[in-house]
């Protein structure tokens, strides 16, 4: 008869993430009749995948035989020995020697005075004869979780069997606590184990998995830009993502776009008991480390912690930093330190630390984001400063960091000023597009839209709205006849919100003669207000529009598109005129010059961080080399624009604006049309 002393099952829904690869490998050795310890850093969701590996494989043995220690446990002997044995006692039993017998009931019933010191050799052959009395009847599986608090006898005695149960159907399924990010710290673990125990580390999750991960426990609808956060944050460590995913769900006033994560006290506690080993003034020097971008310890020096050596050595042999030789950084042994430090300190004590930091960096974005977080309120000084290091950031191919700051601008622009804080705030957004984290865009644009009345204001946030919803355009139709109305018969405005219907009759109803005239409309509306950026932009959509068409003034709409003067920006925008000569060059069959084209524009769109653009160019370059024959380079091309719109959320749904799905839908439909 088999036996299974085991916990209760969990829900299946709890259960792996994110660990196909890692489950494979343990799945191999156990079925090849090998052990496997997990190892990694608290939270990683070792216990997680072990559960899952122990109720697959334990539904093939005689017997599972399980033990999960904890610290408080760790110093009573034998009570994981007891945990193990205790419930198959009245079956060995009598299958072991009387001196035997006697050890091993002393020491589970904690009857007697058994000792290893005293019953050593009586107790180790105990603990083995056992194990080989079980496997007689039927293969053995040994479950143990957290072998770090193990006590010491307990330990002892399973290494002692384990060493010797060669050829015998006994395996080990273990998982042990680790801090190392490298080495082989987990090795001690291994003299526990079978000869040939497979040690496997379980890392942390991917931004996507972790994303995965807050929508099963029912954390739905965070912002794109809260999930990175979250990632971020956690270092990709599971429960600490679920732990700030509960914080944000339980905080009555979530933080505003831009603003960093609330840190509960639980993560607080797991992460910081160590820094009460450390001075008051060390703990001041990581706080300064904390809140810079990239410190070293001449940056700490710098802001006046002038024994920031001694002081970061002294967090390092805790464990709190990360040593790494010829690295002038000083880096926090996981990201969640150094906020939850962050998140300890008085509003006071955070911008004491940022005010130093404003002079001590050397980056003038850096030293701007600084003024701001050490200045409380509205300056126009400091709100000009940020939207300067905006711009910097933005020339530098930095929109998230551009993004960033722009909020800050807003944030300490009076209301009174020029520009204002409503016109500060889109351009974030509008910077926050271009990175591709549009529900960051989407959440400010929504912000300005339930206060803003200048008619501009409203009309661009309205954009942002649109653009933000991507191929799904029908989503947003409720915003076009609100988007007119406030545009009024300025044609400035009335350019944008044309240039969407153009992309509306397009993606929405497959109106290839509509989309044209709002697109031959919005490029006039541009020339009439002098609008050279988006007059371009129009174009380049209606000589696309007409291309895809064969309509017979394609040619000329795109030399109209082409002419001086051009914008650096539209050049190389997905939907600008370098795009459509491309598309053009697809279509004629000159693989070689498309190939060229793309992949200058690739190059550029990468440095200036236009995400977007960058998927599609990257599916262009894909499409090239499909059209060349050159199947598995076009295979890769695809696989990364794939992956860079998932991790943005940029074309997550089928993209209908396809060259393909144009020439098909126009194969459809009536001649004449």
């Amino acid at each position: 008869m088999r036996r299974d002393f085991k916990e209760p099952a969990r829900p299946h829904h709890d259960l792996v993430i994110g660990r196909e690869e890692l489950c494979a490998a343990a799945r191999r050795q156990l079925t090849d009749g090998g052990s496997v310890l997990l190892h990694g850093p608290a939270g990683i969701g070792k216990s997680t995948v072990l559960r899952t590996l122990a109720a697959e494989y334990g539904e093939s043995v005689r017997t599972v035989l399980r033990c999960s220690a904890t610290e408080s446990e760790s110093h009573l002997p034998f009570l994981a020995l007891a945990d193990l044995l205790g419930l198959v006692m009245d079956e060995v039993a009598d299958r072991l020697p009387t001196p035997q017998r006697t050890a091993l009931e002393s020491a589970l019933t904690g009857r007697g005075e058994s000792t290893l010191q005293r019953d050593g050799l009586a107790l180790r052959l105990a603990v083995l004869s056992t194990l080989r009395v079980l496997a007689a009847r039927g293969p053995v599986l040994i479950v143990a979780d957290d072998l770090q608090w193990l006590d010491p006898a307990s330990t002892e005695l399973l290494g002692f069997a384990a060493r010797r149960l060669g050829g015998t159907p006994v395996q080990m399924l273990c998982a042990v606590r680790t801090h190392a990010e490298q080495g082989q710290e987990y090795d001690r673990y291994l003299s526990a184990s079978p000869p040939g125990t497979l040690a496997l580390q379980v890392g942390p999750l991917s931004r996507a998995r972790i994303a995965t991960l807050l929508d099963h426990r029912g954390y739905t609808g965070l912002p794109r830009s809260t999930v990175r956060d979250i990632h971020r944050t956690s270092g990709g460590n599971p429960l600490f993502a679920l732990e700030l995913g509960r914080a944000l769900a339980e905080s009555p006033t979530p933080p505003r776009p831009g603003e960093p994560l609330p840190v509960p006290t639980s993560l607080r506690t797991l992460v910081l008991n160590r820094l009460e080993a450390l001075s008051d003034e060390a703990r001041r020097t990581l706080l300064v480390a904390s809140a810079g971008a990239r410190p070293t310890p001449a940056l700490l020096r710098a802001a006046g912690r002038d024994n920031a050596e001694a002081e970061t050595a002294q967090a390092a042999a805790l464990g709190l930093l990360v040593t790494e030789r010829d690295a002038p950084f000083v880096r926090f042994a996981h990201p969640l330190i150094s906020a939850a430090l962050y998140a300890q300190a008085s509003a006071q004590e955070r911008r004491d630390v940022h005010a130093a930091l404003s002079t001590a960096a050397s980056d003038p974005i850096e030293r701007a984001r600084h003024l701001a977080l050490a200045t409380t309120g509205t300056d126009p000084r400091v709100a000009q400063r940020l939207a300067e290091a905006a711009s910097a950031a933005r020339d530098r191919g930095a929109p998230s960091v551009a993004a960033g700051l722009g909020l800050l601008a807003a944030r300490h622009t009076p209301a009174d000023a020029v520009p204002g804080p409503d016109e500060r705030r889109l351009q974030a957004a509008e910077d926050a597009l271009t990175a591709g984290e549009t529900d960051l865009a989407r959440d400010i644009a929504r912000e300005v839209l339930a206060h803003a009345t200048q008619p501009a204001d409203r009309v661009r946030a309205w954009m942002v709205v649109i653009d933000a919803a991507g191929h799904a355009m029908a989503e947003v139709d409720a915003v076009f006849p609100q988007a007119l109305a406030d545009a009024g018969d300025d044609p400035r405005l009335l350019t944008l919100v044309h240039y969407q219907l153009a992309w509306r009759a397009l993606l929405v109803e497959g109106d290839f003669a509509r989309a044209r005239q709002e697109g031959a409309l919005a490029a006039d509306l541009a020339a009439r207000a002098g609008d050279r950026r988006n007059e371009l932009l129009a174009l380049a959509f209606q000589a696309q529009a007409e291309t895809l068409m064969g309509h017979p003034d394609a040619p000329r709409t795109i030399k109209r598109a082409m002419r001086e003067p051009q914008d650096a920006r539209v050049a190389c925008d997905h939907n600008g005129v370098g795009s459509v000569r491309f598309r053009w060059l697809i279509m004629s069959d000159q693989l070689s010059e498309a190939r060229k084209t793309v992949s200058a524009l690739l190059r550029e769109v990468r440095r200036r961080g236009m995400v977007e653009a960058e998927v599609h160019f990257l599916r262009g370059l894909a499409e090239t080399e499909l059209r060349a024959g050159h199947c598995g380079r076009a295979l890769d091309l695809a696989r990364e624009s794939l992956r860079l719109a998932r991790d943005t959320g940029i074309g997550e749904r089928p993209a209908p604006c396809s060259p393909f799905h144009w020439r098909r839908r126009r194969a459809a439909r009536p001649t004449g049309h």
